[in-house]
């Protein structure tokens, strides 16, 4: 069959099961939207801003467990997309990054939006390839969009120059490539066997879990290990949803908003088993005491180069999370390890964490304090939903008051901690699951780095609920020049419109509070009508109730030693 290239790219898309390709829409890549034109099994969806469009691609790959894609014009479209590919890539989230290019004929000259788009994207993808040849269109595109899920997901940088896209060209078979399966491979026995017996000698073992035992759909092992061994288990920053929270040796996140209880528990253990994680610097800072002396390690990782990066292990895996959870499993004794008295010091633990969720409630402040209206939201949250968060203080508290029962209901925004994607990752995640709610926490600062996407939900139908901490402050840096600057504030106060009218000029629907007693109803109205159409609540908080920053350690050490010179 005959067609240009730009139409094989479309329909190479389609037959991989593509459904929406998400972008702002350009000259250069007018092609590929034109072999989307009157298609039912592929459709263009135009948003705001290209950020948002990655973004977007991101919630939607973390969801849906495969890839997103996205779409800009060559020079100011794709710098445009680069913050949510970074965003993506850090979050281990496989998105097809497609960009237009100049014609072959007119590049390295300067052209019109010329830029080393290869060179831009290299740092935050896992591939990026410019296609040279039409010929070569479809089989690349193909390719691409594998790459995106082989071994650790990620983004993929796909550059199309505008004349090799309008030549014509036989679009070949890729049926084979596209319906073909691929096994994940099984881990090394010596290895497994060496894990074993750590595991069954050791006294007070802790499961250490992150976003590899989400990817490979590995939380039923995760628990079942737990189980068989009375470990209790932990997640790295961002993963809170790698367990039910319902399941007893559960304790939630060890990264940011783990209590002091949880903490104490992890450093008496003398065994961790870190599964599917990098102990990256988000969780670990990587603090040379983040493990207690003596303190063994068996690290499951899919990238080789995670094992022994930072930490040493007496027992390295390179495997998938499941694969390697279902051979200890099998290996394991049926019976399982008794350790009550660990067992009763989880149950603490837990005791411990509730104790503080609930003292919440009684904060009746105003203007209101965010911890208070995350205690409101546990109240009326549903189990089935999906919460998307950004950066910064109020949304940050998710990880100490909000608990999930099911994977993939926590999108955070990982190690590029960057604000403004809470809202546009949330829309993304709405089309890879309509059926389960969808909750953005945001502070206002972030809120409106992407806030014209409301046009996009109200045009498209995406309803999805959007909580607004607004406390007229960045409130993290506000944090930093409390605690470390004797007060000194500077660029952290900001002006905001009511968010509530914001969002009926958008044809959204809106709800303000300024009222603790307000938040359950409010919060309950919000995901009622938030079933239908997209809805804005603007909760007007206190700009002085914040944690203590994270990196309090380093900048301590940086103000004394400056402090100390003459």
């Amino acid at each position: 069959m005959q067609m240009t290239a730009g139409h094989a790219v479309a329909e190479v898309l389609a037959q991989l099961g593509v459904r929406k390709v998400i972008g702002v829409v350009g000259s250069c890549m007018l092609e590929i939207l034109d072999g989307m034109y009157g298609r039912d099994d592929i459709r263009f969806l135009s948003t705001r801003h290209e950020q948002a469009a990655a973004l977007m691609a991101d919630g939607y790959g973390r969801i849906a467990g495969r890839p997103g894609v996205c779409i800009a014009t060559n020079g100011p479209g794709a710098t445009n997309l680069l913050t949510g590919v970074a965003n993506a890539y850090h979050a281990q989230s496989p998105v097809l990054v497609v960009t237009g290019a100049p014609m072959m004929k007119d590049m390295f000259r300067d052209s019109s939006q010329e830029i080393d788009q290869q060179a831009i994207f290299r740092p935050v993808v896992k591939w990026s390839v410019q296609v040279r040849k039409p010929e070569l269109a479809a089989a690349l595109t193909w390719e691409a969009y594998q790459r995106t899920m082989t071994g650790v997901p990620g983004p993929v940088h796909l550059d199309l120059p505008r004349d090799v896209l309008n030549e014509t060209v036989e679009l070949p078979d890729m049926g084979g490539l596209i319906h073909g399966q691929v096994a994940a491979p099984a881990p090394e026995a010596a290895a497994v066997a060496a894990a074993v017996r750590l595991l069954e000698k050791a006294r007070r073992p802790v499961l250490l879990a992150g976003g590899g035992v989400l990817w490979s759909e590995a939380s039923d092992e995760i628990v079942a290990l737990s189980k068989r061994l009375e470990a209790p288990v932990m997640s790295s920053t961002g993963r809170d949803d790698v367990a039910p929270y319902s399941y007893p040796l559960y304790l939630g996140t060890l990264g940011r908003g783990a209590l002091p209880e949880a903490q104490a528990l992890f450093k008496e253990a003398d065994l961790v088993l870190a599964v599917g994680t990098s102990l990256g610097h988000t969780t670990t800072f990587w603090r040379p005491d983040f493990f207690a002396p003596g303190t063994k390690l068996i690290h499951i990782a899919q990238d080789r180069n995670n094992i022994g990066r930072v930490y040493p292990a007496q027992v390295g895996i390179q495997a998938d999370a499941r694969t390697a959870l279902k051979a200890l499993l099998r290996s394991i004794k049926r019976k399982g390890v008794s350790r009550p008295g660990w067992r009763n010091k989880a149950a603490k633990v837990r005791s411990a964490q509730e104790r503080h969720r609930n003292k919440a409630a009684g904060y009746n402040s105003r203007p209101l304090d965010p911890r208070r209206a995350h205690a409101a939201l546990r109240k009326v949250l549903p189990k089935d939903a999906i919460v998307t968060l950004d950066a910064g203080v109020g949304p940050g508290y998710v990880y100490e008051y909000q608990t999930f029962e099911r994977p993939r209901s926590l999108l955070a925004p990982q190690g590029l901690a960057a604000i403004g994607i809470g809202y546009p990752v949330g829309l993304g995640a709405k089309l890879a699951a309509p059926k389960r709610p969808v909750v953005t926490l945001s502070g206002d600062g972030s809120f409106l780095y992407n806030g014209a996407e409301l046009e996009t939900a109200v045009r498209e139908g995406i309803p999805t609920t959007c909580i607004i901490l607004n406390n007229f402050n960045y409130g993290s840096e506000r944090a930093y020049q409390k605690f470390y600057y004797d007060e000194r504030y500077i660029g952290d106060a900001i002006g905001n419109p009511p968010f509530d009218q914001y969002a009926r000029l958008f044809g959204a629907a809106g709800i303000r509070v300024t009222e603790p007693s307000e938040l359950e109803d409010a919060f309950a109205e919000a995901l009622r009508v938030g079933k239908t159409q997209p809805v804005l609540v603007d909760v007007l908080c206190t700009p002085d109730v914040f944690p203590e920053p994270r990196r309090k350690e380093t900048v301590k050490a940086d103000r004394l030693s400056q402090a100390k010179r003459p």
